[in-house]
């Protein structure tokens, strides 16, 4: 019989600080449970997870758009509430919408 994460009771789980390493960093978000079942599935492979960063930045240039469009901010007030540089605000309300959804050649 083989068993499975799934399979494990609730009083059988282990407490949070019974983790150690990034496992327990992984629970601290996810839960002790999800955790488990990434450890079960990734079974001792490094794991590096890439790409969240894009979701985000595609998700602030739609917001210096959108605040930009509506005409009550400047390019400079969008860029320090950013936390980008000025030249940088510029080019993102230079881009066309959905100019970031074409592949890259190279």
């Amino acid at each position: 019989m083989s068993y499975k994460v799934d399979d494990l009771p609730d009083d059988y789980l282990p407490k949070l600080d019974e983790l150690a390493g990034d496992l327990r960093v992984l629970a601290e978000v996810v839960g002790v449970r999800m955790a488990l079942r990434i450890a079960e599935l990734f079974g001792g492979t490094p794991a590096t997870f890439y790409g969240h960063k894009k979701w985000l930045i595609r998700w602030r240039d739609a917001l210096i758009r959108k605040e930009y469009d509506q005409g009550k901010i400047s390019v400079v007030d969008l860029a320090r509430k950013s936390g980008i540089c000025e030249r940088h605000a510029y080019n993102i309300l230079g881009q066309q919408p959905g100019e970031d959804k074409q592949l890259k050649l190279f």
